[in-house]
């Protein structure tokens, strides 16, 4: 059912019950949509016109679709009462003792997960909303002495694998969902409220990844191979209140005493074209604004003293648009990018000398695509950079594509280095000696470190 329904892979102990009631749900409406469809193919054509000259004003007398409705309205309160409300109470009712727990705190934002940790001392610092900041999102008071030793994160959610993790979850402005597809949890983000929710993570980060492990088709990424022309440079006279802000100077301006007074890139504004007559100056080399940067060099470029212009697989920026057309270059060969989603690649693959073109954990970029077509690659295994993700199921604002976070599921061992890693940040931060117990940084030495 997971694959049918494009679902990711369950890591959660609760996934499996959630999986199920999904998969109920889709086979009561699968069942539903392909019996009204039969029904209503059938009245079509015993109904049609042709064959019922004149109308029936008696209605249907059979209760056959009395009993169908009958019918389906016990099938959902089956699917309510047996398994909807069970698995719900489970997961209000049915919450782990949080000293046995990971517990956290997030708090939403526009546009962003605030992470809050209660550190060693497993008890959460005084948050004000008076402290509240760029620099403290969530409003951590430091002088508190349950606070000092608290670990504090932005988009970044560290829990071990095989415990309860207890999420305290609230929000700054507006709703926002908290949605951790692999552990089949959502839940909203009330502003004023704190709703806490739970879940056993079963698997890690690093499993789920290998478990999405696929190919990456490099033929049909890199397939849109094509020659562009570049815009011609052209002489363009200036004149007082002539702007041409379609167009971008290819080369510096100077005026009679040879101090640059435009740069090559500066368009043709009419504040430019101003400064630039009252300079002396009435005639420049210019070409259109066109934007190539969706474009990729599919060969190295040079101008005629060898000075590299733009190597293969870069984008073609303004300065390098200019630069092949102050080289006398016209066309030049290029494909459209990739448009990648953010993939690791998950083997290692090296060239026929054997240099090692990319690593297992790499970050799959353009560069590795044309290297791979050009050794005649036409697949690379892959898998989703971030398998785990934190996502906002609420549509919140403009720049709700932002609102992403990455959750990192370690193992035990891995978890702990990462929590030590932070604690000797904050020793760092307030200058306490390493071998002190971050749990008993006074007062004061926040105090201090703020003023």
């Amino acid at each position: 059912m997971e694959k049918f329904l494009g679902l990711p892979p369950d890591a959660a102990a609760h996934g499996a019950e959630i999986d199920f009631l999904v998969g109920l749900v889709h086979w009561l409406m699968f069942v539903l949509f392909t019996g009204w469809a039969i029904y209503f193919i059938f009245t079509l054509i015993r109904f049609r016109s042709s064959k019922n000259t004149y109308a029936n004003y008696h209605g249907v007398r059979s209760r056959y679709s009395t009993y169908i409705e009958a019918a389906v309205i016990v099938v959902e309160a089956v699917l309510l009462v047996a398994f909807s409300i069970p698995i719900w109470a489970k997961r209000v009712d049915a919450f782990p003792a949080e000293q046995n727990s990971t517990v956290v705190r997030i708090v939403a934002e526009q546009f962003a997960w605030n992470i809050h940790y209660p550190g060693p001392d497993g008890v959460f610092g005084r948050t004000s909303l008076s402290l509240v900041g760029t620099d403290n999102p969530l409003g951590l008071d430091r002088s508190d002495p349950a606070a000092k030793d608290d670990i504090a994160t932005i988009n970044q959610l560290n829990v071990p694998v095989g415990k309860p993790v207890v999420i305290h979850l609230s929000s700054k402005d507006v709703i926002h969902s908290l949605n951790l597809p692999a552990f089949r949890v959502k839940q909203d983000a009330v502003p004023g409220l704190n709703i806490p929710v739970w879940f056993v993570p079963m698997k890690t980060t690093d499993a789920i990844r290998e478990e999405m492990t696929g190919s990456f088709d490099v033929a049909g990424a890199v397939s849109t191979q094509t020659t562009i022309r570049l815009p011609a440079v052209e002489t363009v006279r200036l004149e007082k209140g002539g702007a041409r802000d379609d167009m971008i100077l290819t080369s510096d301006v100077e005026d009679k005493e040879g101090s640059t007074v435009m740069s090559a890139g500066d368009d043709l504004s009419a504040d430019n074209v101003d400064l630039m007559l009252e300079s002396g100056v009435t005639e420049v080399r210019a070409r259109q604004k066109t934007v190539f940067d969706r474009y990729l060099s599919m060969a190295d470029y040079t101008d005629g003293e060898g000075n590299a212009i733009i190597s293969m697989h870069e984008s073609f920026g303004p300065d390098a648009v200019t630069g092949l057309l102050n080289a006398g270059i016209t066309e030049v060969k290029a494909r459209l990018r990739s448009n990648l989603d953010p993939w690791m690649v998950m083997e290692t693959v090296t060239a026929p000398d054997g240099a090692v073109l990319m690593t297992k954990g790499d970050y799959l970029g353009e560069e590795h695509l044309t290297a791979a077509a050009a050794m005649g690659m036409t697949t690379i295994l892959v898998a989703p950079f971030t398998p785990t993700e934190i996502a906002c199921a609420q549509l919140c604002g403009l720049g709700h594509y932002r609102m992403r976070g990455y959750m990192d599921v370690q193992t035990a061992d891995e978890y702990r280095t990462w929590v030590d890693e932070q604690e000797a940040a904050l020793r760092d931060l307030y200058g306490v000696p390493a071998d002190a117990d971050p749990t008993q940084v006074s007062a004061s030495d926040h105090e201090e470190h703020a003023q």
